[in-house]
């Protein structure tokens, strides 16, 4: 290749165009012309003349190149010293080519001139070329991060100069240790900075070590020779050895370091061990390790995050110990960071604290808020927060200690890990603290540790939602005022955003979606991810305003559209996506609500066929596409849905994917979906797949019929058409009672069972005749006369009215057992507070005009045509789930008219 200007270093513009100009110009002369391009760098005077011999003087090889501006055609000899060459070269590369363009041409010029030089004969080199090979080598350092075989040819380099020194009898061709310190800052190149075709970072790193044995055997050979007898004592090889590069402290601490990140903090304990050993033996006072060598340890001990990293830790300090190193507060920090870090729950927390209570040398912030934040990682939750806030209390009773932004941070985060309902007033109050604090002002995290806090319980109490949102605003309002450092993060965004999915406000699905669309159309650089977009999807699945099902679907085309067109890299839809829309189809309850949940998962499959693994239809989503099909309403047509869907699942887990196998949930489904086709015979399906689900967990011992799997067959068995359809119902529960006594704790009755059976009951087949009805009606009192004295619960108002119902439809208006039964049903249902609006509409529907009038005449003086819960005393209604949410709230009244077949 052609490089023919011939320069140095200058920061005159005159001087920078007049070698520009030079380095277009073709050179037709010798060694004179390139020394006069020299004159105008080196300066006037007499020190620039000096300059000039002195360059003048050193030796020159002769080096034959193409011209470029003769396009390749003319050969000009030019003798030029090669480290100036190398110099030009690149000016010259620089100014013909880009930057990459340039890179890569000094690359391949450079790997050129190697091979060139390494295919010579040990001893051909005339005397001075050896400088061309250190400068190669020096050049060659410079690419050991891009690329891989730099210090592999920096190795053969060595070793050629090595032969020459040797076969040639050149004395001035000499490796010294600097050198091999660049061929080891190359092999650390190698192993920390990662390229395609690289090595192995351990396999470079392990090369660097054997290079530093290497050089130590060679120290350890020269002193063997200081103190022997240069004629006797010792070997040709011993004495070669003694004349070979020595290690420094600089060749120490490179092999160390990349050994403690490469190779991890074991390995570089046994190289510190090595340097420990070979200083206490005096084979080399240089490889004494100096304290940041142990400080980088505990660090490296710190961050690994390994299980055992504080016992290692730990250890390590009494080593320290031992070794003279004293350790001092910032070892004792790394090392309860270490246990911190270990995840080893209330074990490392009560590690850490035990070495915080053991410290002999003063405590400063970063060790309280460390030890606070082992116990805030501990999972033990209200011991966590009471030791938390006793070291809170040690930190302001310490005389040079006060709270700082970290350590009431780390205090919040505690309180907000133990799930503990008070945790929301808790981070208020520090909060507060903090907002008028100057020696621990809120930061970010403190607002955002709040969020957290409030979106945690914002189910459990309405309005935690709201003033998650209100504190938001707050914090963009910090922001336009010009707080730049309390700009909301995504983070903040989704606390709210999950606040609004928990809460039981009904609006709080609409509100997620608004503070999705601020984030959406936020300008500040924050943009949404799949968690944000789930979340609502969660909150619009559990929404029952009509049109959040279609709020869903068009959501999900607009996530899918923006990640397509890069708008939000993050937001990238996956399976839960699709399953929490399905979800809300399921629970939506409109007409074509299954039709399009199908079309959904039709979507996913192909996403999933054309490559996109993380789209894989799961058992959760199947599950929720089954229920959809249970509650359309199609009939008939829903349960062969249902059941096509099991069947696919049974199909996927037999070729081997288990993880879509049918589970409980997927059978109670399907039973469901049976239970509301409407058919004559879907008791007897759904005792049918009972008995499969029973066999099933006899053979496999996976699909365990629960409460809620005989509780869906007694629903089923009460639809259906079978006149006997009552005492069926009594028979299952009787067989869930025998298996609970016999310890199968998962087929225990509960109110419902028992409800169940009542409603199987109330509604008698129209061929029955009155004989029959009297012995379903014995059914239903010995029914609720059980739930009243048994232990698996007590009669609800749902129980109490279902059994009016079924006393309404077995016994005539003028059948006299029916007004004794209903005055006493009455008086238990008030007693137990059970009378609610349901109660009510059945009372009037079940009881004769003057018997309603009178049971209700403790309370009804005017208006005798209506009756509501509100009219009622408390104690009648203190215990109706329901009156709870709806009372003091209007209440819709029951009108006396209605007719008893109304529903």
């Amino acid at each position: 290749e052609a490089f023919c200007f011939v320069g140095c270093k200058s920061n005159s513009p005159k001087q920078k165009a007049a070698q520009l100009e030079w380095s277009r110009r073709t050179v037709t002369s010798a060694s004179t012309t390139g020394l006069k391009a020299y004159s105008s760098d080196y300066g006037s005077g007499k020190a620039g003349r000096q300059r000039l011999q002195h360059q003048q003087r050193r030796p020159y090889y002769r080096q034959e190149y193409r011209n470029n501006n003769h396009n390749g055609n003319s050969t000009v000899v030019h003798d030029v010293s090669s480290t100036r060459t190398f110099q030009a070269s690149r000016k010259y590369q620089r100014n013909q080519f880009g930057p990459a363009e340039s890179l890569q041409h000094r690359q391949r010029w450079l790997k050129t001139a190697t091979t060139e030089i390494l295919g010579t004969k040990p001893g051909s080199l005339v005397k001075g070329k050896w400088h061309e090979l250190v400068s190669m080598i020096k050049a060659w350092s410079k690419y050991a991060k891009v690329d891989p075989e730099a210090p592999i040819v920096m190795e053969r380099l060595i070793k050629r100069l090595l032969d020459e020194n040797v076969v040639g009898q050149n004395q001035e061709a000499k490796v010294d240790i600097n050198l091999y310190n660049l061929l080891l800052d190359a092999w650390c190149c190698a192993a920390l900075f990662r390229t395609e075709a690289g090595t192995l970072p351990n396999a470079a790193s392990q090369r660097a070590r054997e290079i530093l044995v290497l050089l130590q055997e060679n120290f350890e050979a020269a002193e063997k020779c200081k103190t022997s007898d240069l004629s006797t004592d010792h070997d040709g090889e011993s004495y070669a050895r003694a004349l070979q590069p020595q290690p420094n402290k600089e060749s120490f601490d490179m092999v160390f370091d990349v050994v403690l990140k490469v190779e991890g903090p074991t390995v570089a304990r046994r190289v510190l061990a090595w340097m420990e050993y070979i200083y206490k033996m005096k084979r080399n006072h240089l490889a004494k390790p100096a304290r940041k060598y142990y400080i980088r340890l505990l660090h490296a001990y710190a961050n690994s995050r390994d299980e055992n990293a504080g016992i290692l830790a730990e250890g390590f300090l009494r080593h320290m110990n031992a070794t003279g190193q004293v350790p001092d507060t910032l070892c004792y920090n790394m090392a309860i960071k270490a246990w911190t870090r270990a995840k080893r729950g209330r074990e490392s927390a009560e590690h850490a604290d035990r070495i915080l209570e053991e410290m002999q040398v003063p405590k400063d912030l970063i060790t309280y808020s460390t030890v606070i934040s082992a116990w805030s990682s501990s999972g033990m939750r209200s011991h966590a927060v009471a030791r938390a806030e006793e070291l809170l209390r040690n930190i302001e009773e310490a005389p040079n200690l006060e709270p700082n932004t970290v350590v009431l941070n780390s205090i919040m985060s505690t309180w907000v890990k133990s799930k503990n309902p008070a945790a929301v007033n808790r981070t208020a109050e520090l909060l507060e603290y903090m907002q008028s604090s100057k020696h621990a002002p809120a930061d970010l995290i403190s607002y955002n540790t709040h969020l957290h806090a409030l979106s945690q319980h914002a189910g459990k109490k309405l309005g935690y939602a709201q003033r998650a949102h209100n504190l938001l605003l707050s914090l963009d309002e910090k922001f336009r005022l010009g707080e730049i450092d309390f700009f909301p993060n995504l983070f903040s965004f989704n606390c709210v955003i999950d606040a609004y999915a928990r809460s039981q406000d009904d609006d709080a699905a609409w509100n997620a979606g608004k503070v999705l669309r601020s984030l959406i159309e936020n300008k500040n650089g924050v943009q949404p991810d799949t968690y944000s977009f789930n979340q609502v999807f969660s909150a619009l699945s559990r929404c029952n305003r009509p049109g959040s099902s279609r709020l869903a679907e068009q959501l999900l085309d607009y996530m899918e559209d923006a990640y397509k067109l890069k708008l939000h890299r993050n937001a990238k839809a996956d399976v839960v996506s699709y399953t929490s829309v399905i979800i809300g189809l399921a629970r939506s309850g409109e007409e074509d609500a299954a039709e399009r949940g199908e079309r959904l998962l039709e979507r996913l499959k192909a996403h999933y066929e054309s490559g996109k693994t993380y789209m894989k239809p799961t058992r959760i989503l199947y599950n929720a596409l089954i229920d959809a099909w249970a509650k359309s309403g199609k009939g008939v047509l829903g349960v062969r849905k249902a059941e096509a869907l099991l069947r696919e699942m049974e199909e996927m887990c037999a070729s081997g994917d288990s993880s879509v196998a049918p589970n409980v949930v997927t059978y109670n489904s399907v039973v469901n979906s049976w239970a509301r086709s409407g058919t004559r015979c879907c008791g007897n399906k759904a005792e049918e797949y009972l008995d499969i689900m029973w066999r099933l967990y006899e053979t496999q011992g996976e699909i365990k019929p629960n409460d809620l799997t005989f509780n869906t067959v007694i629903n089923a068995v009460s639809k259906s058409q079978n006149e006997r359809k009552a005492q069926k119902a009594l028979r299952i529960l009787r067989r869930m009672d025998k298996l609970y006594r016999s310890g199968y704790k998962e087929a225990r009755p509960n109110a419902l069972t028992y409800t169940s059976v009542l409603n199987a009951a109330a509604f008698p087949a129209l061929s029955m005749d009155k004989k029959t009805k009297r012995k379903v009606l014995d059914t239903a009192i010995f029914t609720l006369q059980e739930l009243q004295s048994s232990r698996y619960g007590q009669p609800n108002e749902l129980t109490y009215s279902t059994f009016l119902k079924a006393c309404s439809n077995l016994l005539s208006d003028d059948d006299e057992m029916l007004r004794e039964v209903i005055k006493e049903t009455f008086y238990q249902c008030k007693d137990d507070g059970q009378v609610g609006e349901r109660f009510l509409f059945r009372l009037r529907e079940a009881a004769p005009e003057d018997l309603y009038t009178e049971l209700l005449s403790e309370v009804v003086t005017s208006d005798k045509d209506s009756v509501s819960v509100g009219d009622l005393p408390p104690s009648w209604y203190c215990n109706v789930r329901a009156a709870k949410t709806q009372l003091p709230k209007p209440v819709q009244k029951v009108k006396t008219g209605t007719d008893k077949r109304a529903s």
